[in-house]
Order: structure tokens, then C-alpha cells, then sequence
């Protein structure tokens, strides 16, 4: 009888797997076989140097222009640089401390991490989102869930997590599908790398890498990490809508029919409800914010105030500007310090730093990865490949006629390809931009631009990438809530639910695009589309 059920078990056919399933699957394959970040940027720099010895052997050049010694930009022919020499060897291995250390983006990383990840660590962001989302009106739920998501990105990767789990216990505690408000959740915070209202480690971290470009090619345009802020900015309020639409027109009627409709369950909501000392500790972050901000408001709004430039203001360059990011971490200090005061999180003083070395596990990662990544750059940068790379990119472009939007579509197509095997943000910016911003200079197309469609491809991908590193804590989410016979909680069922809004994204972020481009608005401080 036993032999007859399992021989009846085997016969039985498999079922047969979608095309979207076939095509994620095959994605996953190849996206989990590449290796770990930091051996990725290992195996890049032997392959840098094994080409610069091709390449400078067969005479590679081009007539681009340069930094010259004085400082000063002169047109000069550009030929690629053998790196396979015992003076490259000497040199990297003399100065592996410097080129580490001297690595933009880590250190202002370090810092943001240390403040943001601070006031994370003693409970302002969970409670902040917690005291938004939860109680909210059901008229407004999808509306308040998807702003929160959005924002999220500025409590870096657990946003993602969190957004997931608050939108599961507020659909179930109306009865409706728990996986609605999971999907919301993973679509919004990861549509929300590119859309804040604040100011992220993702712009600071971002911004860190296409400063180093720009320096290095002597780009004349801006860099800084408000650079982006105006566009992220409207994108906020562009993609929570777009979410929104996505939501209300095809995911909940979707995954809402007569089995769906469960009894209203608030005890997973009623986990997520804020305390009376939360309560203390977000009034007393408040408290502080505004004084932050009135003294910020001294230094910069009186014509002679400290952090305005030499004439007055703060284009293209100032204190301001400059010390951004020192603004932030002091910002960020001082609410994690009023926040864990109220909540009894901080009771003595030594409390501050413990937690501080606490929150810097968030940046070891980087930290380890950034090592071959800081070789990888200079030795691209030496190498001289990343200039032939850009001129011949703008000069193959210029010959195809490809300007203006569909060029800007073409880039983040590329990114949004390239996502689906590699989804560390920063990781693909530091490969990209040494070639990607100064092609696109060629053309006129600043790097604060290079830098939007970046990441806009990299957002709205990341919701569709099988290899994306919350994907393995959705499904496990999509099968903890599963309501319907039916419900497959598996890869492919999270993609299929997230490909609508990846793809209103994309249309939403060059609607925002094309309004920006066509009424040639900055996309930040100083930052415009074009150079020139």
C-alpha cells in the first residue's frame, strides 16, 4: 500500500514552471554563482591590470581632455597604461594603507552609520514609522504604508524588513490578504533608494564615489550629497503614489476574493503599537529637531552667516555644502541622545558610545568590501581604460544620434539589466561610474544626472532581482501569511506581484524626468541636468 502511494507519488508530472518562473529561475542561477563583493572586486583588479598589458601593448589611445599637472584641462592623445610592471607593484603595495583609508566613500560612510545608526539603535526609526502606520485610518493605509516605505531607506537595509512586516499585521488586522501589505512594503522601500525626504547614507555614500570621478577626470560640475536632493525629494511623493495606483488597481483586487476575506486580527498590529516612554522619547526628538534646526537657521540665514560662501550664498560651493555630512551625523546624534533620554534606553553617559560601536556592524560589510574596491578604482583610474572607455561610449553614442531621453532611458535600462545579478548599490557605482559619469560629461550631461539614472534603474530593479538581499525574508513572510490553497509562496510569485510596480516606477521616475529635463529645473543645489 505504502510502495503503491509512492510509486503513485512519483508518477505524478511536475508542474509545469511559467515563462516568468523559467526566466527568474535561470536569473537566480546565474546572479547566486557570482562571487561574494569582495572577491568580485578582487577578481576586477587582476583583470584591470591583465588588460592594461593587452591593451597598452596593441597601442589603445584617444584624444580626450585631461587634467593636466598645473590643474589646468588640456586635449592630449590618452593611451592605456601597462599596470603589470614591478613599479605598479611597488607602488600599490607601498601605499594599500593610503588608497584604503583615502577611500571617499568610507569614511563618510563610517560616519553616517555611526549617527543614523545610532538614533536606529535606540528605537527612533522603528518608533517614528510604528507611530505613523499604526492607528492610521483604513482609508488611508495603503497611502500611509507605501510614504512610510518610501522613507524607509533612511534606516538603511532594515527599512525593508520593517515595512514588510508592519504592512503584514495591518492588512491581516483588517482581514484583508497579509501578502498585500508585505508586497507594498518590499516594493515602496525598495522603490525608495531614490526617493527620500531626508537626506540618506545612500546619497552621502553615492555622492562620495561620483566626487572622487569627477575629481579625477576634472569634471567642472558639483558633487556633494545634496546634489540629487530636489529630484529625490518629488520623487517621495511620485512613487508613493505610483505605489499607491499599483496598489489599488491591480495588487489588492488580486489578491482579494471570497477566500481572502479573514476575521480582523489586530494582535500582530497590536505587537507594533508604540509605548507611553516612545512616546516620551519621539517628543523629546522633536524637541531637539527644531533646536537643531533654529541654530541651523542662525549660522545660514543672516547675510553673514557662517556657513554661507565668500559672496553671500551657498552656489556653487560653501561651509554649508561642505560640511553636509558633518551636519547630518551631529543631526542624527543629537535625536538618538533625546530619544533614548525619553525612552530610559540612555542612562548614563557611557551608554552613547557603547551604542555607537554597536551600530557600526551596518558598515563592516562595506568596510571589508571597500578594500579591493579603493585598489579597483585607482588601478581603473591609472590604467587610463576608463577614459578610452568613456570617449569611445559618448563618441559610438554621438554617432547614433541617442541624446536627451532616450539616452537617459538607454543608462538606466543598462543599470536596471545589471541589477538582476548584482544589487549592491554602491558596489555597481563604484564599477560604473569611473567610465559612466565622464561619457556622459563628454556629453553635457552632469554627473548629478549620472547619478539619478543610476539610480532609478537600480530602485526599480531591485524590487524584480531574484538575488536582492531581502528576497529570502520576503518569501519567508509570504509563507507565514499565507491565506489561500492556491497562495505559492515562492520566487517567482514575489516577482510576478512585484513586476507591476517596478514597471509604474520606471514610468513615474521619467515622468519626473522628463519634467525636470524639459523645464530644465535643478535636480539640487547647484546640480542641473546639463554641465553647460
Amino acid at each position: 500500500m505504502e510502495g503503491n502511494k509512492l510509486n503513485s507519488i512519483k508518477n505524478e508530472p511536475k508542474e509545469k514552471k511559467s515563462r516568468i518562473e523559467k526566466i527568474t529561475h535561470a536569473i537566480e542561477k546565474v546572479g547566486n554563482k557570482l562571487p561574494h563583493p569582495f572577491w568580485l572586486f578582487t577578481i576586477l583588479i587582476f583583470v584591470v591590470i591583465i588588460l592594461s598589458k593587452i591593451f597598452s601593448s596593441m597601442g589603445v589611445s584617444v584624444m580626450a581632455t585631461v587634467l593636466g599637472p598645473d590643474g589646468a584641462l588640456v586635449q592630449q592623445q590618452v593611451a592605456v597604461k601597462n599596470l603589470m610592471t614591478a613599479e605598479t607593484f611597488n607602488k600599490y603595495m607601498g601605499s594599500l594603507t593610503t588608497t584604503y583609508v583615502n577611500f571617499a566613500p568610507l569614511g563618510q560612510l563610517i560616519l553616517m552609520v555611526m549617527s543614523v545608526g545610532f538614533a536606529e539603535k535606540v528605537g527612533f526609526f522603528s518608533a517614528l514609522m510604528r507611530k505613523m502606520v499604526v492607528g492610521a485610518p483604513i482609508s488611508t493605509l495603503v497611502f500611509i504604508l507605501a510614504l512610510v516605505g518610501v522613507n524607509s531607506s533612511i534606516g538603511f537595509g532594515a527599512g525593508v524588513v520593517f515595512s514588510m512586516m508592519i504592512g503584514a499585521a495591518m492588512f491581516k488586522a483588517i482581514g484583508m490578504h497579509p501578502w498585500i501589505g508585505i508586497i507594498i512594503g518590499y516594493a515602496s522601500a525598495n522603490g525608495g533608494f531614490t526617493a527620500n525626504f531626508s537626506v540618506t547614507s545612500v546619497d552621502t555614500m553615492l555622492s562620495a564615489i561620483t566626487t572622487q570621478v569627477v575629481q579625477t577626470n576634472g569634471i567642472n560640475a558639483p558633487s556633494h550629497p545634496l546634489i540629487n536632493y530636489y529630484f529625490i525629494f518629488a520623487s517621495t511623493i511620485v512613487i508613493t503614489l505610483a505605489t499607491v495606483f499599483v496598489a489599488k488597481k491591480f495588487l489588492i483586487p488580486y489578491l482579494s476574493d471570497d477566500s481572502t476575506q479573514l476575521k480582523s486580527d489586530r494582535t500582530e498590529l497590536d505587537k507594533h503599537k508604540i509605548t507611553p516612554e516612545e512616546v516620551r522619547g519621539l517628543k523629546f526628538a522633536g524637541v531637539v529637531t527644531l533646536i537643531f534646526f533654529a541654530i541651523l537657521l542662525i549660522m545660514t540665514l543672516p547675510k553673514g552667516g557662517i556657513l554661507r560662501n565668500a559672496e553671500g550664498g551657498f552656489i556653487p560651493n560653501s561651509p554649508l555644502l561642505q560640511q553636509i555630512v558633518t551636519i547630518l551625523f551631529f543631526l542624527f546624534f543629537a535625536i538618538g541622545i533625546a530619544y533614548g533620554k525619553g525612552t530610559g534606553a540612555i542612562k548614563r553617559l557611557s551608554d552613547i558610545p557603547d551604542i555607537m560601536q554597536g551600530s557600526l556592524d551596518a558598515a563592516i560589510t562595506f568596510m571589508v568590501v571597500a578594500l579591493p574596491a579603493s585598489v579597483f578604482v585607482q588601478l581603473f583610474s591609472d590604467s587610463k581604460m576608463a577614459t578610452i572607455m568613456a570617449v569611445n561610449g559618448a563618441e559610438m553614442l554621438k554617432s547614433m544620434n541617442i541624446s536627451g531621453m532616450p539616452l537617459f532611458f538607454l543608462v538606466t535600462l543598462f543599470t536596471l539589466f545589471m541589477n538582476m545579478f548584482i544589487t549592491s548599490n554602491s558596489g555597481k557605482w563604484v564599477m560604473f561610474a569611473p567610465f559612466l559619469v565622464p561619457m556622459l560629461a563628454m556629453l553635457n550631461i552632469s554627473p548629478a544626472m549620472a547619478q539619478i539614472l543610476y539610480r532609478i534603474g537600480d530602485s526599480s530593479g531591485n524590487i524584480i532581482s531574484p538575488v536582492e538581499l531581502n528576497v529570502p525574508i520576503a518569501l519567508g513572510l509570504l509563507e507565514s501569511y499565507k491565506v489561500r490553497k492556491t497562495d505559492k509562496a515562492g520566487i517567482g510569485s514575489l516577482i510576478s506581484l512585484c513586476l507591476p510596480f517596478t514597471v509604474a516606477f520606471i514610468i513615474a521616475f521619467f515622468i519626473l524626468v522628463a519634467i525636470f529635463y524639459y523645464f530644465n529645473l535643478p535636480l539640487g543645489p547647484g546640480a542641473n541636468i546639463f554641465i553647460n
